[in-house]
């Protein structure tokens, strides 16, 4: 049993603008409602740095090119460079090349902006700036445990 606590919560805030110590936490191909193809990359803020925004989310969609729909080649390799994948590597599918993304640390410089579509206004956050990461991979507390150390 347990009972609400309102002093525990924690709300979101919005993002400002800035760079932001991050891991990839998904990355997949998804879709408008009106049928435009997109990589849905999600970047999560690190807790293991002493930075603002800490667990939050940054949104970043890659948009397959209109004329040809294909995704532009300079944004998957500068994805791939900065998340640390070697130059050369191979592979199968671009679900393939995206489940590789996933966990890798990347440094990101965010701006609030607005946009307009359809004569309505919509604030975003965009990623101005993709970088490696200073920090480098996650520092996972589970890898501290051993099965060793179990009583059974």
């Amino acid at each position: 049993m347990f009972a609400i606590d309102y002093s525990q919560a924690q709300e979101f805030a919005s993002i400002t603008d800035g760079t932001y110590e991050t891991f990839i936490d998904k990355a997949e191909q998804d879709a408008t409602k009106k049928g435009a193809d997109f990589l849905n990359i999600h970047f999560r803020i690190r807790s293991d740095f002493e930075q603002e925004f800490k667990n939050n989310v940054i949104f970043h969609r890659i948009f397959a090119k209109k004329a040809d729909g294909k995704y532009p080649a300079g944004a998957i390799m500068n994805l791939a460079k900065q998340a640390g994948i070697p130059d050369g590597t191979r592979f199968a599918s671009l679900d393939d090349y995206l489940k590789q993304l996933v966990g890798k640390p990347i440094k990101v410089t965010v701006k609030n902006e607005k946009s307009e579509y359809e004569g309505k206004t919509y604030d975003n956050l965009n990623v101005k700036r993709i970088e490696k990461s200073e920090l480098g991979a996650m520092h996972n507390p589970a890898d501290d445990f051993d099965d060793s150390d179990l009583p059974f």
